[in-house]
C-alpha cells in the first residue's frame, strides 16, 4: 500500500474541492509557515505515446492554485489515522523508502510507526472488545 497524498485530502476538504482534483505543482511556503499546491480535473487520460494511460490535464491557465496551512494539514493527518487506524506516513505498509538507485529501491522500517503499520495514537488501543 502506498502512503496515502494527505496534501491533496487537506486540499479537498479545506477548499471544498471534488473528489476528481488532482494536484500537479506541491510547494512550501516561506518560514515554514504551510504548503500550496497546484492543480485540476483532469479532461481525461492519454490515448497514445509514452504517456498513454496516464491523467491528462487542461491548461495552465485553468489550473487552481490552494494553500493550506501546516495546522490544517495536521488535522486532515489526525482524521485520516482515525478513520483507516493507518500511519499515515506508510500508509499502513510498516516501509519506507530509504533509498533508490539504478539498482533498484530498498526500503526500511518507518520511522513514525516503527514498522507495525498503525497509528501511532492507536497503537496502543485495541480493535475488539472483550464482552466477558
Amino acid at each position: 500500500m502506498t502512503a496515502p497524498d494527505i496534501l491533496a485530502i487537506t486540499a479537498r476538504k479545506v477548499h471544498s474541492l471534488s473528489d476528481d482534483w488532482f494536484p500537479v505543482v506541491y510547494g512550501c511556503l516561506e518560514r515554514g509557515l504551510g504548503f500550496y499546491l497546484i492543480g485540476a480535473v483532469p479532461i481525461g487520460k492519454y490515448s497514445r505515446g509514452p504517456r498513454k494511460g496516464q491523467k491528462k490535464f487542461p491548461p495552465k491557465k485553468h489550473h487552481q492554485r490552494v494553500v493550506i496551512t501546516t495546522d490544517e494539514k495536521r488535522q486532515a493527518q489526525i482524521e485520516w489515522e482515525n478513520t483507516t487506524g493507518l500511519c499515515s506516513c506508510c500508509g499502513g505498509s510498516g516501509k519506507q523508502v530509504k533509498s533508490i538507485s539504478i539498482y533498484g529501491t530498498t526500503y526500511s522500517d518507518c520511522v513514525a510507526c516503527d514498522g507495525t503499520g498503525k497509528a501511532l495514537h492507536l497503537r496502543g488501543q485495541s480493535t475488539t472488545t472483550n464482552l466477558e
